[in-house]
Formats: C-alpha cells, sequence, structure tokens
C-alpha cells in the first residue's frame, strides 16, 4: 500500500513548478522593473499606440484571410457552374424552350445536373440587387436553367451553346466567365490591399518604437549616465531597455488582439446583411482565429529586434 506522505512532496513540487510558470508568464507580460519610466514616452502611451497598431494589423489580416477563402469558394462554385437564359420566342413557349435545353442538356456529356429554377428561386437571386420585397408578381422575371457540370472534364462550352440555340430559339447558355474574372480580380485585389495595410502598420510600428526609443534614451540620458559610471555595459544597459519593450510589445499586441477579436465576433453577430466590396462582412472563419495570434508576437518581435537596433546606435553618440 502507498504512503500517502510519500506522495506529498510529488504533489508540492507539481504545484511549485506550476507556480513557477505562471509566475514566468506573469513576468513575461506585467513588466515589474525597468530602466525606463513607466509614465514616459515608452510608457503606457507607447503601449496605447501599439494596441492601435495591432488592432488594425489584426484587422488587415483577418480581411485578408477572409477574402482570399471567399475568393477561392467563387473560383471552386463557378468553374463548376453554367446558366441558361431562356427568352421569350416567337417560335416556342417558354415550357417548350425550357423542356428542349434539359433534353439538350440531359444528353451531354460533362453535365452533371440540370434543373428549371421556379419563380421563387429567380426572386431569391434578384432581391440582394432589388431589395427585399420589390421583386412583385407583375415584374417580368426570366427563366433560368441551373446546370452543373464536372470541373475535372467540362463540355465544349461553344458547341453546347450552339446545340441550345438550335434546340431551343431564344435560349442563350451564360459560362460566367466574365463575372468569374471580375469577381475574381475584386477580390484579389482588396486581399492586396489588406496585406499592404498590414505592411503600412509594421513599418509605422517600426518609426514609432524607433523615435521613442531615442526619445526615451534621450529623456534618461543621467540614469544611463549613473548606469555607465557604476559599471554597467552597454549590452547589460540594452538588455533592459529590449526586454521593456518586449513587454511593451506583448502588452500592446494582446489589448490590440483582443479589441479585433471583439470587433470579428461582432460582424458575426450582426454584420450577416453587410458587404465589403461585395464581400460578405460576416465575422471571420473559426479557423483563421489562431492566425490572429502571431500579431502580438509579431508586434513584440519587432519592438525587441527595433529597439535593440536603436539602443545600441543611440548609446555610442550618448556616452
Amino acid at each position: 500500500m502507498a504512503d500517502p506522505a510519500a506522495a506529498r512532496p510529488s504533489a508540492h513540487h507539481e504545484t511549485a513548478e506550476r507556480r513557477g510558470l505562471g509566475e514566468r508568464l506573469k513576468a513575461l507580460i506585467v513588466e515589474t522593473r525597468s530602466v525606463m519610466p513607466a509614465a514616459g514616452a515608452t510608457g503606457l502611451p507607447l503601449i496605447l499606440v501599439v494596441a492601435a497598431m495591432c488592432f488594425l494589423a489584426s484587422l488587415a489580416l483577418g480581411t485578408a484571410l477572409t477574402v482570399g477563402h471567399t475568393s477561392a469558394e467563387w473560383a471552386r462554385e463557378l468553374s463548376g457552374a453554367l446558366t441558361v437564359e431562356v427568352k421569350p420566342s416567337p417560335a416556342m413557349s417558354q415550357a417548350d424552350q425550357t423542356d428542349a435545353v434539359l433534353n439538350v442538356l440531359s444528353g451531354t456529356q460533362g453535365v452533371l445536373s440540370a434543373r428549371a429554377l421556379t419563380n421563387a428561386d429567380v426572386a431569391g437571386l434578384l432581391e440582394p440587387w432589388l431589395g427585399q420585397g420589390n421583386v412583385t408578381e407583375d415584374l417580368p422575371l426570366p427563366h433560368l436553367v441551373d446546370v452543373r457540370i464536372d470541373p475535372n472534364s467540362p463540355p465544349d462550352f461553344d458547341a453546347l451553346a450552339e446545340r441550345i440555340a438550335a434546340a431551343a430559339p431564344g435560349a442563350r447558355l451564360d459560362t460566367h466567365r466574365r463575372w468569374h474574372a471580375e469577381l475574381i480580380r475584386t477580390a484579389h485585389s482588396v486581399e492586396w490591399l489588406a496585406y499592404a495595410v498590414l505592411a503600412v502598420v509594421a513599418a509605422t510600428t517600426i518609426a514609432i518604437v524607433t523615435f521613442a526609443t531615442r526619445a526615451g534614451l534621450s529623456a534618461n540620458r543621467e540614469v544611463v549616465e549613473v548606469l555607465n559610471l557604476i559599471g554597467a555595459r552597454d549590452r547589460f544597459i540594452a538588455a533592459e531597455i529590449e526586454r521593456h519593450f518586449l513587454h511593451l510589445g506583448l502588452r500592446g499586441g494582446a489589448i490590440g488582439l483582443a479589441l479585433s477579436v471583439a470587433t470579428f465576433l461582432a460582424l458575426g453577430q450582426y454584420g450577416h446583411a453587410t458587404s465589403l466590396f461585395l464581400v460578405p462582412a460576416s465575422g471571420l472563419r473559426p479557423e483563421f482565429y489562431p492566425a490572429l495570434l502571431a500579431v502580438p508576437l509579431i508586434a513584440a518581435l519587432v519592438a525587441l529586434v527595433t529597439a535593440r537596433l536603436t539602443v545600441i546606435r543611440t548609446l555610442h553618440r550618448l556616452l
């Protein structure tokens, strides 16, 4: 039978390890000592600026990921769909035209399915453009046939268009090629715009941290000189300042990340009816949220590297 007293040291050691890990994580985020004053240019004001930069960076990254996913879905859907528009013709009734089109499509290799859309289906397609409730019964609606094709072995579109036109005068095949190209071009433009905003935010953050480091060192020249007089080397002073900016970047990044996540969650809750450049603004997909965790980490790394490069050059001029 195991001795309960023998298990106590192990449990105590486990608790101490957990406490030690928690203290290390807390020390990484919450700065307890620094040669840089918290009330100066490198204190709370800079934390808020970094938080704002990280918020914008997270929004830009989330937008780029969402638009990239949406454009890929558009490409996949449009590459496997065709539409046949049946216009009125004196030679045949629209019902006979639709039946003739369905007969042609049913015997075409590469066509997976063909379905004539009802008036309710067509009205649903027009409502996003005309507004809900504006598609009334007296509005002439086109007769449409939705066609699904095999993207791996599609039919000959030109030959299929000729066969449909011959079987049903007034029927026209729409391959969505023009819409496909325009939508994908628009989506890629928005995606690259988001990445450009991300690059500008990163460059602005580097400039701000560089300025704040120089301003902080200049304002605390006496502190740096005293540290140097008591024997502190440039490497020690630089390490202290680097640690200060690492904590600053992590805290500002965490605040910006929290604000961006709240924004995306709010869009997911209330933004289903809105859109941005034809892209639905319905929040961020769940699989993209982990990617946002990289923003505060990169912000802290940028602050650390920028401060290191700046402080070494500045110390040589001050001392």
